[in-house]
Formats: C-alpha cells, sequence, structure tokens
C-alpha cells in the first residue's frame, strides 16, 4: 500500500483492560490481538490504512520533532522572561506548561483527520471507516462526545467529530450518519465540525 515498507508489524495482547487499538509508528504498526473480535475484516482493513498513513505521512516523525521545537520554544522564553516582569512569571509558567501540551494535542487530533482521510481514500468506503470508528469506540467503552476542555487534552478528535469529518468528506448526509450511529448504539445528533 502506498510503496510502504514497515520493518514490522506487532501484535499485542490487549492485555488486562482489553484495550482494543491500533498503532502507527515511524516505520512499523501495531495491532492490538482483539481487533477481529469487534471489527468486519473491512472494518480491519479501514484501521491498518489508518496506521499505514500515519507511516506514509511521518506523523511519528512529524510529532517527535514538534515535541522538540514546542518545548524548546517554551523554555526559550522561560529563559529569557525579563527580571522587572518577575510578578508575571508564575503565570507565564503555567501558560508555558499547559501552552505546549494544547498545541502538541492540537497537532495530534490533526494528524488523526488526515491519517482519517487517506484511509477513506484508500478503501473508497466512508461508512466503513464510520462503523470501524464507533465499533471501536463500543468496544473501549468511550465517551462519543467530550467538553471542550477534556478535548483540549485529548490527543484523538471525538468521534462525533471523526465520523463528522468522514461524512462530509464522504458526501455522506447528515440523516444517514445519524441512522450509522443508531444503528451502531451510538446515540447523538452529530453536528459537523473540526
Amino acid at each position: 500500500m502506498w510503496g510502504i515498507l514497515l520493518d514490522r508489524v506487532y501484535v499485542v495482547p490487549a492485555g488486562k483492560g482489553h484495550l482494543t487499538n491500533a498503532y502507527g509508528m515511524s516505520n512499523a504498526i501495531a495491532l492490538t490481538d482483539n481487533l477481529g473480535k469487534f471489527l468486519t475484516k473491512t472494518q480491519l482493513e479501514f484501521v491498518v490504512a489508518h496506521e499505514l498513513a500515519h507511516v506514509k505521512l511521518k506523523h511519528a516523525r512529524k510529532y517527535f520533532l514538534l515535541v522538540l521545537a514546542v518545548f524548546s520554544i517554551a523554555a526559550l522564553l522561560l529563559f529569557s522572561f525579563p527580571q522587572r516582569a518577575l510578578p508575571l512569571r508564575p503565570l507565564l509558567q503555567l501558560v508555558a506548561m499547559i501552552g505546549p501540551l494544547a498545541a502538541l494535542y492540537y497537532c495530534s487530533r490533526r494528524f488523526e483527520y488526515s491519517a482519517d482521510g487517506e484511509a477513506v481514500d484508500f478503501t473508497g468506503d466512508p461508512e466503513t471507516a464510520i462503523w470501524a470508528l464507533a465499533n471501536l469506540r463500543q468496544s473501549n467503552e468511550l465517551p462519543a462526545a467530550y467538553d471542550r476542555l477534556t478535548e483540549l487534552f485529548a490527543t484523538h478528535p471525538t468521534l462525533a467529530h471523526r465520523v463528522c469529518a468522514i461524512a462530509n468528506d464522504g458526501r455522506i448526509p447528515a440523516d444517514q450518519l445519524t441512522d450509522i450511529l443508531k444503528e451502531a448504539g451510538i446515540l447523538f445528533s452529530p453536528a459537523p465540525s473540526r
């Protein structure tokens, strides 16, 4: 797929927590051993394509460079803080801790959207992508949506945002998306937004 050469494909035990997931690294992917229990073959193909998209788009490398850049900038700002503004130092320290995390998580969520898009382009089946994400969400008992603050510090977009983005890109009407989610046992009305 896409001419990607992987060094390894790992199969990871779901463990005591029974976490069902998949991971894309710089030159490998990992899948938990219980994915087939919750996903159909075509849904599993979407998940693998999503992880391969992370490899193709070099998200692991970009994220590592982003971490270095963001925390280097934060450190420089903290160490170059002028002496006369010392009373503001606690506020700046708070911003220097929270700001980089919010920026990194924002970029991480963008990576997820782009990997979803690449995987849907490859599989040509946005409805299967929505089903795969819904089934993964159900298997891990995650909420479909978060409040704004929780979402600010989440590495992945909420299910609501991801399926809306996929439906929008795949030209799936909102009423059809709502029907798919109802059938999957997810009761919320998606409102498209990224």
